[in-house]
């Protein structure tokens, strides 16, 4: 292994997608510098971006908006240097750590390197390649025991938390009650953060807050635009539906979750936004009508075998069908805390279904009141991105 040069230290996290890479890569890379500071030590901090089926094509982008990272090396970079192509190198004493994507790039670059490798997970499919890595971090104790019952030593893996946590500590103090502040209720309806989610569901977006305003012609309806979705797909589509989001007084913010703070409730997709605004307190229904899930991306070799023209999205629709009805639960909360406490809207549903429940809730403020205190049992826990660091820094302590 490398020395230590000039006291420098390196950190190179691997994982491509939005909720990676805002709600882990950049908690951890900002934590990573404030330890930096605070041993008084240079450090350098990049971001590599491996292929994935689940990236929006703006994590470039976004991650640089951060400002925490260095440098940040696209998909096919991160390609070229896991196949050994190209002559980039991060400083050394470097520590690779996986937050997302295939083992395989973590794997490869830290070998490439002589670099020490660690990952965060939040499922055991680790398991089947934990000997490359140092560390396993995980976020609670029942990952830590399903590792354990899959081979996984003990010792190798430490309960952190969850870095979304971190990313959101600015933003916790200014989360709702769920009493119905301000002059009129809010509701703010999320789009998702891919290009094909996003068209698929802005429409049906449309259609509920139409069929919502009729139920609840006072309340404040806001479209809110996720970073990750790219400018072309979401002008085009704010531009088509410009006249009937006038007719019908919807707002469409482009703010991030500074502009979903004060939603008296929101509405949105399955995906790692429902873990946030589980921590945020803030009154949530999850939707998922069951055709579009054949614009949400699948685990693995299943999404390229259903991208087969003619048979790939009747199989895709099969096996989404399957999968919901073994699954309890689509929102994170639910699946973490084992029950429904995030209602749930799943199957062959109508805008105007949504928009009956939804106008059920903004009417009720104690249904509001009740479900924030049930998403309470989410527990806030940030400080995962300085424990995940403090074991991490054994990388640059030794040469």
């Amino acid at each position: 292994m490398p020395m230590t040069i000039n006291g420098h230290a390196a950190l190179v996290i691997v994982g491509n997608g939005p909720g990676e890479v805002a709600g882990w890569a950049v908690p951890i890379a900002t934590e990573a510098r404030r330890w930096a500071a605070a041993h008084g030590r240079p450090i350098e901090v990049d971001l590599c971006l491996p292929p994935c089926q689940f990236a929006s094509g703006q994590e470039q982008a976004a991650a640089a908006a951060a400002g925490v990272f260095d440098r940040i090396l696209d998909p096919r970079e991160t390609l070229r240097l896991g196949l050994g192509l190209g002559s980039w190198e991060p400083s050394a004493p470097a520590a690779v750590l996986h937050v997302g994507g295939d083992f395989w790039y973590s794997r490869r670059l830290a070998r490439r390197w002589g670099a020490r490798a660690y990952a965060f997970v939040e499922r055991a499919h680790v398991s089947r390649t934990h000997k490359a890595f140092e560390r396993i971090f995980v976020p609670t104790p029942d990952v830590a025991e399903r590792l354990a019952r899959h081979g996984v030593p003990a010792g190798k893996v430490v309960v952190t938390g969850d870095p979304r946590h971190d990313a959101l500590r600015d933003y916790q103090l200014q989360a709702p009650s769920g009493n119905g502040q301000g002059p009129a209720p809010k509701v703010t309806f999320l789009a998702g953060s891919r290009d094909t989610v996003f068209r698929a569901f802005f429409p049906f977006w449309v259609e509920t807050a139409a069929a919502l305003r009729a139920g609840v012609p006072d309340a404040r309806l806001m479209i809110a635009i996720s970073p990750y979705v790219s400018p072309e797909v979401h002008r085009a589509l704010v531009t088509q539906h410009r006249p009937r989001l006038d007719a019908i007084g919807v707002q469409v913010e482009y703010g991030g979750w500074s502009s979903i703070i004060g939603s008296d409730l929101v509405l949105t997709i399955p995906g790692t936004n429902t873990l946030e605004l589980a921590i945020m307190r803030i009154p949530t229904i999850v939707v998922l009508p069951t055709n579009f899930t054949l614009q949400i991306p699948a685990e693995g070799l299943i999404e390229w075998i259903t991208r087969v023209p003619r048979i790939g999205p009747a199989l895709k629709l099969f096996l989404a069908r399957r999968y919901l009805r073994r699954m309890p639960y689509v929102a994170l909360p639910n699946m973490w805390a084992r029950q429904r406490i995030m209602p749930e809207l799943i199957g062959a549903v109508t805008p105007g279904q949504v928009a009956e429940e939804a106008a059920r809730l903004v009417r009720d403020a104690d249904a509001r009141r009740s479900l924030v205190e049930q998403l309470s049992m989410i527990p806030h826990e940030p400080g995962a991105s300085g424990r995940i660091i403090t074991a991490v820094s054994a990388a640059w302590t030794t040469g």
